[in-house]
């Protein structure tokens, strides 16, 4: 069996899904974060290779939603324990990087302005980018931008189980809703720019990844049984579409394009995943499952520690990029698996 980063956080357990599929998972957020790191890190021709940091983090969506559902789909309805296991799992590396970059400011490394309302912003995850877009409460905290998508994860993991409740009753129903709110949502942050309406419209990318999951388990993921995402997301593209024509053209990584661009490609890894494409890479993902397991392990650590560590304090533009690079990974390591560990661990059932 090849090397996974099961825990009761991550990869769902062996009955609901194959080695080959568990292997592609730890592939795809090891691909996601080191992709990540190197979109802020790569400058001069090769940077263009890494210009899609963004999508990235839509990959890291996905694969929440999918894992989630997964997971929690049938224990979600006992709250205590499930929001116990999403609490364990976000918020310790999350407060560890906030403590990484508060020393690195402390100590001059790096130059950020501190405000409370990015403090305050960021610990109860209503974050952003505000120059990429309108409607943001705050940025997040010192400049660590990476932290922008945790405020979107927390609002997936906080509605997750009154969405399953409406699932219970209706799946064919709660299917069709989804989508349908997501379309509201933006039309009315096209109207007014607000961060509720924006992660709520975000909301489908990750539910996306969920009803993945769901196909799977029931063995239907193919594109007639999706066709209910599949028309949900293509209706989000064509409003994001209509913003851009609304708002007028930015450029491709701001608002409102950014927002098309982003649809845009949920769409194509969404369909894609619907193709026997997915079956060759898992198959290549079982090859190189145990390297890419060890990566997954810190991808998330990685994420929210390497731009203070890296990028802000200038590292990646020395001869100090590699001993920066080793120092990232082991207080990756520690944000991913030591900190967690401090907190008590929450019922499986």
């Amino acid at each position: 069996m090849a090397a996974t980063t099961s825990t009761e956080d991550t990869v769902p357990s062996a009955r609901h899904l194959n080695p080959r599929v568990r292997a592609g998972l730890d592939v795809a957020r090891a691909a996601a974060a080191v992709y990540v790191v190197l979109h802020h890190t790569t400058a001069g021709p090769l940077a263009v290779l890494f210009s899609f940091g963004q999508e990235a983090v839509l990959v890291f969506f996905l694969l929440s939603g999918f894992v989630i559902f997964a997971n929690e789909h049938e224990r979600v309805m006992r709250p205590g324990g499930y929001y116990l296991r999403r609490l364990r799992r976000i918020y310790p590396p999350m407060l560890f990087a906030m403590l990484v970059s508060t020393a690195l400011w402390a100590t001059g490394l790096i130059e950020a302005e501190f405000t409370w309302q990015s403090l305050v912003g960021t610990l109860v995850s209503v974050q952003d980018i505000a120059f990429l877009k309108p409607g943001v409460i705050s940025d997040p905290y010192l400049g660590n931008d990476p932290l922008w998508s945790l405020s979107y994860e927390v609002f997936f993991y906080l509605i997750f189980p009154l969405v399953m409740i409406l699932w219970r009753r209706s799946r064919s129903a709660t299917r069709l809703l989804v989508p349908v709110v997501a379309v509201v949502a933006y039309g009315t942050f096209l109207v007014w720019p607000n961060h509720l309406s924006l992660v709520l419209a975000y909301f489908v990318v990750w539910w996306v990844g969920g009803m993945a999951a769901h196909l799977y388990l029931d063995g239907r993921l193919t594109i007639k049984d999706a066709a209910p995402e599949l028309v949900g997301i293509g209706s989000l593209v064509v409003t994001t579409g209509v913003g851009v024509v609304a708002y007028g053209f930015a450029g491709l990584g701001y608002f409102p394009f950014l927002i098309l661009r982003h649809c845009v490609v949920v769409f194509a890894l969404f369909l894609l995943l619907l193709t026997p494409v997915r079956h060759g890479l898992a198959a290549l993902s079982y090859r190189v499952a145990r390297p890419a397991a060890a990566i997954a392990g810190v991808s998330y650590g990685l994420y929210v520690v390497h731009f203070p560590l890296m990028v802000q304090t200038g590292a990646m533009a020395t001869w100090w990029y590699v001993p920066a690079l080793v120092i990232t990974v082991g207080v990756a390591w520690i944000a991913d698996k030591w900190v967690p560990s401090l907190m008590p661990r929450a019922p499986r059932d």
